[in-house]
């Protein structure tokens, strides 16, 4: 029994971590397409419909313990390409490398790496200096590695110690324990990088 209730506690504080995640994401695409509203309406209507598609993917698959790897995939894609449209300025690099094929068998739990790749977005662009995000996902001998380097600007390190990287790590340590995955973070001069390192499951 007191295995069982520690079980339930456990599923009720991922599920919380869980909902965190969308009124964040939502606020900050949600102030993202409102800063294009009126500069560039029709880029903005586009944004909206590519939200939704965003949207549906957390709502269906976010709530699941484990997704397919080819639909997070998919949904990373669909977020860096929202915010290429937000982000057009040439003093903004933006790289995108993800695993290829089909990989319905290959499992991992969903919306695990959106909070990286948001804070890799949000403190990574200047408006003012050049700026570049770098995002690598690749997958190897039943783990997949994640790694994101965005550009540093000023001494801030609010990166470091914000909600949602916060949340990751609850979140991993919930569904890992102590062991079985790897999260680095190192702070350069001009470069920040995550690099999060996780077992998949098959189904």
């Amino acid at each position: 029994k007191a295995r069982r209730l520690e079980a339930a506690h456990l599923q009720h504080e991922l599920e919380h971590l869980k909902t965190q995640i969308n009124p964040h994401f939502f606020m900050n695409i949600l102030n993202n397409i409102h800063g294009m509203i009126e500069i560039a309406p029709a880029k903005a209507q586009v944004m909206i419909m590519e939200l939704s598609g965003l949207m549906r993917y957390m709502l269906y698959e976010g709530a699941k313990p484990r997704t397919p790897l080819y639909k997070e995939m998919d949904f990373i894609a669909g977020y860096v390409e929202l915010m290429r449209k937000r982000y057009s300025s040439r003093k903004v690099r933006i790289s995108l490398e993800l695993p290829e094929g089909n990989r319905e068998r290959i499992l991992l739990p969903p919306l695990l790496f959106i909070s990286i790749i948001e804070n890799a977005f949000k403190h990574g662009i200047s408006y003012d200096r050049p700026s570049f995000i770098r995002l690598t996902v690749a997958y190897t001998e039943g783990r997949v590695r994640c790694t994101i380097a965005n550009s540093r600007h000023g001494t801030s390190r609010g990166h470091a110690t914000g909600i949602g990287l916060e949340n990751v790590r609850k979140r991993l340590a919930l569904i890992y324990g102590d062991e079985n995955y790897s999260l680095d973070i190192r702070e350069e001069e001009d470069t920040y990088t995550v690099n999060l390192i996780i077992p998949t499951l098959h189904a």
